[in-house]
């Protein structure tokens, strides 16, 4: 079932504010649906700089697009959304090329991470007290882009079931 499912859906997005299980998630879901998994290409740019500006935003743009053109099913550990937010909360108005680039993506399924598992501490993460906030923002996002998303929750196994159940396999 897991195959019939990947061959007909493009891209799965694990998405979600800060610590709330989105990679953890994403292995889980590669390794039942024997789906390659794009890992956050923010991770590994941002580990080099102690702050960031608004054109590594626009960098990271570029390096999200790249990662979706490697494979034409995927399941990704964030997209363009995530940047899209992070960028509204920092710099306030968007740049056209985000908006342009969300509304020439491939289609997806969204599954947003609620945040109802431990903070974990990461030089990365900017937000341990604001994560019910971020996550209403991250909801609100994708229901005024009217994305097709559901909301995840739950710890360990239990996570991963409701994510299958959320895309049906």
């Amino acid at each position: 079932m897991a195959q019939e499912y990947a061959d007909n859906l493009v891209i799965i997005v694990v998405t979600g504010p800060e610590s709330c299980g989105k990679s953890t998630l994403c292995s889980a879901l590669g390794a039942h649906l024997n789906m390659p998994v794009i890992d956050e290409p923010a991770r590994a740019y941002m580990q080099s700089r102690s702050n960031y500006k608004p054109s590594d935003l626009l960098n990271l743009l570029d390096l999200q697009i790249a990662a979706e053109k490697k494979a034409s099913q995927l399941i990704l550990d964030t997209d363009l959304l995530t940047l899209i937010i992070w960028w509204r909360e920092k710099y306030g108005p968007v740049p056209a090329a985000f908006q342009t680039a969300m509304k020439t993506q491939s289609p997806r399924q969204y599954l947003l991470c609620a945040p109802d598992i431990q903070w974990h501490p990461d030089p990365l993460r900017e937000n341990p007290h604001d994560r019910e906030r971020l996550f209403d923002v991250y909801q609100r996002e994708l229901e005024g882009r009217k994305l097709p998303f559901s909301v995840i929750e739950g710890a360990g196994d239990s996570r991963l079931e409701c994510a299958l159940a959320a895309l049906k396999v």
